[in-house]
């Protein structure tokens, strides 16, 4: 039937809004694609930044170590094929043009990750669409750089070489298949009107299986890169026929079948984790990705590929390959059975009552003390604070334990004084080839290193197995356990460098009088834990304190206290300083340590009449050089487990950060490593010298950059002169999120988090430029040349101006960052905005330092030194 005017005029008034009342606004029209784009690349930023600072890690140790090797010694014949130079690249003779295009893709990946670096850390760039371009092509050349030079370095056939690039149309095509059919699948749905949004929850899940994805396929990627380029087994150091010429793996010709599963397995993980990358940088192909689970099968493939390239290429038997895949089913097995047994009810109680037992006997802050002064000082509310920051600290602790764990375990692996190369036929002595030097020619001292490193890599692993355990993790932060694994792995740290960094009792003395006041600091530690621990004597604790602060000297406090801090967010500027402290002691304990077990220059590979077998090989040809070395080098360890035993200590860590004794620990690390930097990355006095000169010269213009900046006449020349270009005012509508709220108050992000990104950078840059100062590119003359000093750099003698070269830069980028690291802990300078531009002007000049010297350590001719400054000078333009 139908309805009257008044009816439906009746069912409008039900729905109608007051006329009085001001119409509601249109609703906003969507934001640009592009806008939205930029916005999900800034949200990824620090993934991205990780993923190119891995890259142009792995892109410059390659290019300072290419894939076949360097020829051991000369060859001036040259009529012959083979004629070369000591230091030389072996592919760059047998395969000349597979080494050019390693060459050109991977400098070319170097290179855009530099760039990459510099676009992240450009915020008035951010602003314009030419950023976001840039960006992605940086990204997208950075990717297939990878992918060329891989394909180039890792086989030296051209029907492997084509499965690469095959294999990367097919995951591709795979994915790509699977995304249009879950897009089609969607469209159909909400064409049919069945609700397809995203749920919160559903989008939270995805945020961060996008960013647990996007560090997984980081790692692999550089893993398996690394992996495919240097192949276990080495290189063949000469040419024996035609099927097998000098820079060919060897694993390739005494074990074919071996070598194939393990190009192959290894590939698959490599693009597997390429893919998975350049898909997660969409958010489109993600979020349909992960519901078709598309990037899960990629996942999966990297994964096995992974595990199937270890299996095969870390042995050389059957059995060991078959045993290290069954690891893989018993852990999955016994995992699987775990489960089905905490199904049953009965276990589960009983799993329950045994965890409340052991909580029950652990948490002795539950004891309530009597007396009321004693219940004062227990106060519920600060005990509930230091549990928080606990938890805070336990990311550091994982870290610290995580590369002690790494360190030891590489130092237990590879001990100082290498490895016997032949068996002994003297009669004499007895050991086999690949039994430790150092167990023959210093048993005891071998015996004391094994004993301690091997005690730290436990300590760090019980330290590893505490921080997961929900049960114990806090409990043994607060008392015994995680604080004695601490102690016990500090300490066999500092004994194992004193008996594998030197041979001489002086030098294990030095060590050890170095490691006195870190002793007086844990006996201090123990002390107070002891009287935490015991409440009876905590108002005797207290009284001791008062009478110690009133007999301290006023001028002594001025002295070692620095002004009280003005500002409301004390606590969090406290604990953003002790994270960059931590960071960057462990880094430096984790690099001194590893150059001092494994010292430039190398070790003695055969006895002869001056010198010992297994002994460095510095020490004999150049002492002086070796000693300051030795001692800069152990001043900035010893110095670095002082400032870590410091700050993994809540309270004396907030002691430590507002007075001056942490600032000259952190000063003697840094000290120490450019003195060792000095010492062991030149073999002349005057190269020594300009790396010393070098740091004033940094500073100098770093100094001269913030007056300039600071000036006023100077800046409104600048902004002048850059709003001539165009470059100051962002483009309408095309604004990311640089601005936060925090407290009811705005904070500006970007200066809130470049300071994090520079620290980051010049910790990477300074730990890549000290190892290839140690082990140079073209490696080190051994003991079995005449004409040549062991241990001297074999490309100072075969090309002496890129040697020149390639130090300078290298010596320049180090400098730099210590530089830069050391400004960037001071608090005035991280304040003004003016030094942090100063600094970025500085860290660019650093990766300038980075990409030259990978440029001339190439050791090639005209064309490609042409094209590297081709590529530096273009993306250097792009960027400015």
């Amino acid at each position: 039937m139908p309805q009257s005017p008044s009816s439906r005029r009746g069912e409008t008034e039900l729905v109608d809004v007051d006329p009085n009342r001001p119409a509601a606004p249109a609703p906003a029209a969507p934001p640009p694609r592009m806008v939205t784009t930029a916005s999900f690349l800034w949200e990824l930023r620090k993934y991205v930044l990780l993923q190119a600072m891995l890259a142009a890690s792995v892109t410059y140790s390659a290019g300072l170590s290419p894939p076949g090797g360097v020829w051991p010694d000369n060859n001036n014949d040259s009529s012959s094929a083979g004629a070369r130079l000591a230091g030389d690249p072996v592919l760059q003779v047998t395969y000349a043009r597979r080494y050019e295009t390693f060459f050109y893709f991977n400098a070319t990946a170097f290179v855009a990750s530099i760039v990459t670096i510099n676009l992240l850390l450009m915020q008035s760039l951010s602003r314009h669409r030419g950023w976001l371009r840039a960006l992605q092509a940086a990204m997208i050349l950075d990717q297939l750089g990878l992918m060329g030079a891989y394909a180039a370095g890792s086989c030296r056939e051209l029907a492997m070489s084509a499965y690469v690039v095959a294999l990367v149309a097919l995951v591709s095509t795979y994915v790509c298949a699977h995304v249009l059919l879950f897009a089609l699948c969607a469209l159909r749905r909400r064409e049919a009107g069945e609700d397809d949004a995203i749920p919160d929850e559903e989008r939270g899940t995805t945020e961060r299986s996008r960013k647990y994805l996007l560090i997984f396929a980081t790692l692999v990627a550089t893993v398996t890169y690394q992996a495919g380029l240097s192949t276990p087994g080495g290189f063949l150091s000469d040419s024996q026929d035609d099927n097998h010429l000098a820079g060919d793996p060897m694993l390739r010709g005494h074990h074919p079948d071996r070598f194939m599963g393990f190009f192959y397995f290894n590939t698959t993980a490599f693009v597997a984790s390429l893919v998975v990358i350049m898909l997660l940088m969409s958010r489109t192909v993600t979020h349909h990705g992960f519901r078709s689970c598309a990037l899960w099968v990629c996942t999966g493939a990297a994964l096995i590929g992974l595990t199937g390239a270890f299996a095969v290429g870390s042995s050389r038997s059957v059995k060991t390959s078959i045993y290290v895949v069954a690891l893989v089913v018993a852990v999955l097995s016994y995992i699987g059975l775990q489960i089905l047994v905490f199904f049953c009810k009965p276990v589960e109680n009983w799993v329950h009552n045994v965890q409340d037992t052991l909580q029950r006997y652990l948490r002795l802050d539950q004891i309530e003390p009597q007396d009321p002064r004693v219940r004062a000082v227990h106060d519920p509310q600060e005990t509930a604070e230091a549990d928080q920051l606990l938890q805070k600290s336990r990311m550091y602790l994982l870290l610290l334990g995580i590369l002690a764990a790494s360190v030891t375990y590489q130092a237990g692996l590879n001990p100082p004084g290498g490895f016997w190369q032949a068996n002994a036929t003297d009669g004499v002595h007895h050991y086999l080839a690949g039994d430790p030097v150092l167990h023959n020619t210093y048993p005891r001292r071998y015996l004391v290193f094994f004993y301690c490193n091997a005690t730290a890599f436990v300590a760090s692993l019980v330290i590893l197995i505490l921080l997961l355990s929900n049960i114990f993790s806090t409990q043994g932060i607060k008392y015994c356990a995680l604080q004695v694994s601490m102690i016990m792995d500090l300490l066999g740290l500092i004994g194992a460098y004193a008996a594998g960094s030197c041979r001489q009792v002086s030098k294990s003395v030095y060590v050890s009088v170095l490691v006195i006041p870190v002793f007086l600091y844990v006996g201090i530690h123990v002390m107070v834990f002891m009287l935490e621990v015991f409440p009876n004597i905590a108002t005797w604790r207290k009284k001791v304190r008062d009478k110690l602060e009133e007999s301290v000297p006023r001028w002594l406090k001025k002295l070692f206290e620095l002004p009280p801090e003005e500002d409301e967010n004390v606590k969090w500027k406290l604990e953003k300083r002790r994270k960059l402290l931590l960071l960057l002691a462990i880094l430096a304990a984790s690099l001194t340590y590893q150059a001092g077990l494994s010292p430039p220059g190398g070790f003695w590979q055969e006895n002869k009449t001056d010198h010992v077998v297994g002994n460095p090989v510095l020490n004999d040809n150049y002492r002086r050089r070796y000693m300051a070395f030795f001692y800069c080098n152990a001043t900035a360890f010893v110095s670095s487990l002082a400032i870590i035993m410091l700050l993994v200590n809540r309270k004396l860590s907030a002691r430590g950060i507002q007075s001056h004794a942490l600032s000259v620990c952190v000063t003697l690390d840094l000290v120490g490593l450019m003195g060792a930097f000095a010492a062991g990355s030149s073999r002349k006095v005057s190269t020594s010298i300009y790396v010393l000169i070098l740091v004033f010269a940094v500073l100098v213009c770093i100094t001269l950059q913030v007056v300039l900046v600071v000036s006023e006449s100077v800046e409104g020349l600048l902004q002048r002169l850059l709003s001539f270009f165009d470059i100051t005012e962002g483009e309408p509508g095309f604004i990311l999120p640089h601005t936060a709220v925090n407290n009811g108050g705005p904070r500006d992000l970007w200066y809130e988090k470049l300071p994090k990104y520079l620290l980051l950078l010049a910790a990477l840059a300074a730990t890549v430029t000290y190892e290839a100062a140690m082990n140079p590119p073209g490696g080190l003359w051994d003991d079995g040349q005449t004409v040549h000093v062991a241990g001297d750099p074999v490309l100072r003698s075969s090309h002496p101006n890129r040697y020149k070269a390639f130090f300078y830069c290298n010596a320049t980028s180090f400098m730099a960052s210590l530089v830069i690291m050391v400004l960037l802990l001071i608090k005035r300078v991280c304040r003004a905005k003016q030094a942090i531009l100063a600094l970025h002007t500085a860290m660019i000049l650093n990766l300038f330092g980075l990409m030259v010297s990978i440029g001339v350590a190439k050791w090639l001719k005209g064309v490609m030194d042409g094209l590297v400054e081709r590529l530096i000078w273009c993306f250097s333009i792009e960027d400015l």
